[in-house]
């Protein structure tokens, strides 16, 4: 049976009309009018424009035509409008509305045939093509993991690009729509099935997506420990478990508050808490961007970053330690002397698991509280007797 480009269209307008009614009625309870009119708006101008292709008659001349193709090319602006919208981002309505009303005027000038029509019907693909991209650039740039969800439509948005930037250089012998020769019903049925798949694609992506967010944030609630801003003692395990857990390059600090039980004590635990905050600014303001830090007990941390050397390691820590001791030096009306002692490893080139990294911080740590606190060691693989230990005393013992 040879297909009918009216029925076709048809059932892809009432799906897109049915998308479109779909994300109304989702974000209406939350009363969000911006998310609400630009979820929408690529599904109910995809329908309008298939009712213009429907019925050409509805409008004298070319006017159907235009307007429909006017309206699917806002429709595939506004999908990535709606794009920035779910990830957070500034819409860029002077773009869409610049691009389209180019693309509107041209095909006005136009007529059915022509130079004139192959260059509307280029430039309108080309549009369509850049609206792709935009939105595939938006997708990439403003995201902190790459989830199923989002990398499914970031290569959904990347084919459609090509597919409309291929479709360019031939537009004056493809049938319309895909190019400005004399429509066929194969070009009609295939456009029109490329749509309904992009569509599709792109609705189940605008409904993963914050579902995939919501999973995220809620992970990074598990993990994070709430008074140092850094991660808890159930994301060190899972840095332990990580299927890389051979350690390269990596220095790993075991850190402990010096006597923090007593200032707990002494001072209360809201000064304790303090302290802990403090320990979570200093290592965001000091160390490096990537460095990881982990509160893995009430007063014992984990910081972990990359080093080539054992006295780019020895530098780190002392300069954590001093200001440490500064940040603190005001907590509790400056009643407090909260110092640290810290057991420093470093990874030997050719790399070792990472729990082997931590029991050598771990001894190390061990040494410098028993050899007066306040203090960074470190044992180097080539001496394992504590007596070679680099030690480095602070300002004074606690």
């Amino acid at each position: 049976m040879t297909p009918d480009p009216p029925t076709l269209l048809g059932c892809s307008a009432v799906i897109f009309l049915l998308l479109g009614v779909h994300f109304i009625l989702s974000e209406l309870p939350g009363r969000r009018w911006a998310r609400i009119i630009w979820y929408a708006a690529p599904f109910l101008l995809g329908s309008l424009s298939g009712l213009f292709f429907i019925i050409p008659t509805l409008l004298p001349g070319l006017w159907a035509l235009r307007l429909g193709a006017l309206s699917m090319t806002l429709a595939y602006g506004a999908g990535w409008q709606a794009l920035r919208v779910m990830l957070g981002c500034q819409v860029q309505l002077p773009v869409l509305l610049l691009a389209c009303s180019a693309s509107f005027l041209l095909s006005i000038l136009a007529g059915p045939t022509g130079l004139l029509h192959v260059v509307s019907t280029g430039f309108r693909l080309a549009v369509i093509a850049a609206f792709h991209i935009f939105a595939a650039r938006d997708l990439q740039q403003n995201v902190r993991i790459m989830t199923p969800a989002r990398r499914s439509l970031l290569r959904l948005l990347r084919i459609y690009a090509g597919f409309h930037l291929f479709l360019v250089p031939f537009v004056l012998w493809m049938p319309a729509p895909l190019g400005a020769a004399p429509a066929t019903v194969w070009a009609v049925t295939s456009y029109n099935f490329l749509a309904v798949i992009e569509v599709a694609l792109f609705a189940l992506a605008m409904i993963a997506i914050p579902w995939e967010q919501l999973a995220f944030q809620q992970q990074e609630l598990i993990l994070q420990d709430p008074l140092s801003g850094g991660s808890n003692r159930r994301a060190f395990q899972a840095w332990l478990d990580n299927d890389q857990k051979v350690c390269t390059h990596e220095a790993l600090l075991m850190v402990d508050i010096d006597h923090f039980k007593s200032i707990n004590d002494a001072h209360g635990h809201a000064v304790g808490d303090q302290i802990i905050t403090a320990m979570g600014r200093v290592c965001a303001d000091i160390l490096y961007p990537t460095t990881i830090l982990f509160r893995i007990g009430g007063d014992e941390f984990v910081v972990v970053f990359q080093c080539d050397s054992p006295d780019e390691m020895l530098a780190t820590a002392e300069h954590l330690k001093k200001a440490f001791a500064t940040e603190t030096r005001m907590i509790g009306g400056g009643a407090v002397m909260a110092t640290l002692s810290i057991g420093a490893a470093l990874c030997p080139g050719i790399g070792i698991p990472r729990t082997e990294l931590l029991a050598r911080a771990d001894s190390a740590l061990y040494a410098a509280k028993q050899t007066g606190r306040d203090r960074v060691v470190h044992f180097p693989w080539a001496e394992e007797a504590v007596s070679s230990a680099l030690t480095s005393k602070g300002s004074g013992d606690s």
